[in-house]
């Protein structure tokens, strides 16, 4: 079945490609959540480290994270961010409106964004990244799927590279006053030394993630532009989704489940390296895979009210993204519940399933009422120079 002929079709998602697009960035949404609150809910150097708990149980479900949700999310969310720009260019055509005044000022809003975020709620953000990559995209906007593909696998290469000779780092250290200083300063505060902290953290993770993620980023910004060009949302392009989901499915999360292993047995040397470059690959495969699986679901029409629900958390994506944050501080700093190192893996995938639900649900209830959510309306009022619609 067509989706103009679903429930998830509308008067803002009237396209296949839009319809996919939405229930890919609500799916995308969910699984950052998973690997974001590793982050948000204990020193680095536990979410980092499988065996920072005595726990075998914690321990699978470090795995079930990393195997799953780590890289794949992220990379399935730049892919639909480069996705939109081709989107956006081609509603300007269609308009009649000057697109590049517009692009540019969408990505020095969403810089603004991605600053008061990183330095004030979660130093892992991710928005003033992709203003800056996007920067770099937009220049190449033009240049055909096929130039777009080529061009990507330099970055690509580059993050696997990267991969392979940052594995290890800080290796042999003794980080307990450091990890002490992370606990106090999240459990007790005061709020000035929180957010010193998070504002020196958001400055380090952009500098040490330019050595290879900001990289794969690009790569897959790159990617998406490339598939969106192609057609590759459409529904006409079920036989390339077919073929993602299997490959992505198969060999991608057979080589992510394999990646988990000789990390989980801590495996020495040049094996550890190999596995962290590996990973960079294979999670990228994954990723195609779920992108595959995830489009030909919303042509079968299979699940609606879970598709609707997907669409309109993908909707309001931005909102959402931000408001993970927000629960998070809520949770796991002085300001709230004070967890901050308190919960085992399993709780935390508890409370990502539990938070995801209730955005499930609000954003829905938030549509029915509004055309967009709160942060999307700023957004797209302030890169349009003009009050947009709010309420429907």
């Amino acid at each position: 079945m067509s989706i103009q002929n679903s429930p998830l079709a509308s008067s803002e998602t009237s396209s296949p490609r839009l319809a996919s697009l939405d229930v890919l960035r609500g799916f995308a949404i969910f699984g950052i959540f998973m690997v974001n609150i590793q982050m948000m809910a204990m020193p680095l150097e536990w979410a980092m480290n499988p065996h920072y708990s005595e726990s075998a149980n914690d321990v699978w479900a470090w795995a079930i994270v990393r195997t799953l949700f780590e890289s794949n999310f992220v990379a399935i969310f730049s892919m639909l961010f480069g996705a939109g720009l081709v989107l956006q260019m081609n509603s300007a055509a269609k308009r009649g409106v000057a697109f590049e005044g517009q692009y540019l000022r969408r990505l020095a809003i969403m810089m603004a964004m991605g600053l008061v975020h990183g330095t004030l709620l979660f130093e892992g953000d991710i928005l003033f990244l992709y203003s800056v990559v996007g920067l770099v995209l937009f220049f190449c906007r033009n240049l055909s799927a096929k130039t777009l593909l080529l061009i990507s696998v330099f970055p690509l290469l580059v993050a696997i590279a990267g991969a392979f000779l940052i594995d290890g780092f800080g290796d042999g250290q003794n980080p307990e006053d450091e990890i002490k200083q992370q606990l106090v300063a999240h459990n007790e505060g005061p709020l000035g030394a929180l957010l010193s902290r998070r504002a020196i953290g958001f400055g380090f993770w952009m500098l040490i993630s330019s050595l290879w993620f900001n990289w794969r980023v690009l790569s897959m910004l790159f990617i998406g532009t490339a598939l969106m060009k192609l057609g590759y949302f459409g529904d006409h392009r079920a036989t390339w989704q077919r073929r993602s989901a299997f490959i992505g499915l198969s060999l991608g999360l057979g080589l992510e489940a394999l990646t988990t292993w000789i990390t989980w047995g801590e495996l020495p040397g040049i094996t550890s390296r190999l596995s962290a470059s590996l990973h960079e690959l294979s999670s990228f495969l994954l990723a195609l895979g779920y992108m595959g699986g995830i489009c030909l679901l919303v042509r079968s029409n299979a699940l609606p009210l879970l598709l609707r629900g997907l669409s309109n958390v993908g909707r309001t994506s931005l909102s959402n993204y931000i408001l993970q944050s927000v629960v998070a501080n809520l949770l796991f700093t002085f300001i709230g519940f004070a967890w901050f190192g308190l919960r085992t893996r399993w709780e935390l995938i508890g409370i990502v399933c539990v938070s995801y639900t209730i955005q499930l649900l609000l954003s829905s209830l938030w549509l029915r009422h509004f055309r967009t959510g709160p942060l999307e309306w700023v957004w797209r009022s302030a890169t349009y120079l003009q009050i947009q619609p709010f309420r429907r």
